[in-house]
């Protein structure tokens, strides 16, 4: 066995039943998210639940519940790396949510498109800039709208996307580039320039099935594309180039996360198979994470701290969160 292999046999797992609400039935998780200070770790559930928990260096504790945030499920979390505290979730209505990690709630603000007629319309995705100086939404329709953060979330931009997006990062330069999966396979990347105006930069492509996700190494030399027909394809953030691909799986990718040096890629997929890691130098499979498969109503989720050797994922098809932790390395 490799020494890569080894390293992973060392890992401990805590699981952390993570209740439904009382009188609800059953729930699964549906996201998973940790903030750039590796403290705080929130998971949404199918029950419209927020829950945030304190990552302390060995476990997960003092959950705080956020009960029906949005009108549906909130299927997206965004931290604001700026401050250890603030995040925005959206939940399929016209509302994007800014709280504190307290679970209090400090602003709404109304997704409304302003090209054509003027009406709300249903967020989807968000995302913070790395600087936490912008906050970009995706409505249903493939809007992407960005909000000024120092400004009281104003809203300064509006770009329209031909096709259905699945996902979206922002990555390198603080606040330059955006890219996005698209239903067609395609990767097109945005520039932001110096008036705030979003720009095609590059389109990429590399996949003939819908891309489904996407995930930026955290020393922002590459990035990670998910797609529909089990492959996930790795590109260079210098050259925009495809340099390596992962296909050994035939199945939906769901999700892909990077380790916080960018050395392992965490894959989930639609359904079927456990989470599966790779190196990212070799492309061998790693560590098939066990107790990982997705559930019924919610895909599989993982991330990995950006503070120390260790991830969280969704487990016994999504209705316990385990922590998996390297106790002998920060």
């Amino acid at each position: 066995m490799s020494t890569n292999k080894l390293f992973f046999q060392k890992f401990k797992s805590s699981t952390y039943t993570d209740e439904p609400i009382p009188g609800k039935g059953s729930s699964e998780i549906i996201h998973l998210t940790i903030n750039a200070s590796g403290t705080r770790l929130i998971n949404t559930r199918t029950d419209r639940l927020i829950r945030i928990w304190k990552c302390l260096h060995d476990k997960l504790s003092d959950a705080i519940t956020i009960s029906q945030p949005h009108l549906k499920a909130v299927e997206r979390i965004a931290w604001n790396p700026k401050t250890e505290h603030t995040f925005a979730s959206v939940g399929r209505d016209d509302l994007v949510k800014i709280w504190n990690g307290n679970g209090i709630l400090e602003k709404e603000i109304k997704v409304v498109k302003t090209q054509g007629k003027e009406e709300a319309v249903i967020s989807q995705i968000v995302k913070y800039s790395n600087d936490g100086d912008f906050l970009s939404v995706v409505d249903r329709d493939s809007t992407v709208s960005i909000y000024d953060v120092k400004n009281n979330y104003t809203k300064v931009e509006e770009v329209v996307i031909g096709e259905h997006i699945y996902d979206m990062e922002w990555f390198n330069y603080d606040h330059e580039f955006l890219i996005f999966a698209l239903h067609d396979g395609t990767i097109p990347i945005y520039r932001m320039d110096e008036n705030i105006k979003l720009k095609p930069s590059h389109l990429l492509k590399g996949h003939r099935s819908l891309a489904t996700c996407l995930s930026m190494d955290p020393r922002g030399r590459y990035f990670a594309v998910g797609s529909n027909e089990g492959v996930v394809s790795i590109w260079s953030t210098a050259s925009m180039m495809n340099t390596k691909i992962l296909s050994e799986v035939d199945e939906a990718i769901a999700q892909i996360d990077i380790s916080r040096d960018g050395t392992y890629l965490a894959v989930g997929f639609d359904s079927g198979s456990n989470i599966k890691i790779y190196e990212y130098d070799t492309t061998e499979e790693m560590f098939e994470v066990p107790n990982s498969t997705s559930g019924t109503l919610a895909l599989t989720q993982v991330k990995w701290f950006p503070t120390k050797t260790a991830f969280v994922y969704s487990s016994d098809n999504g209705r316990t969160l385990t922590l998996m932790r390297r106790p002998d390395l920060k």
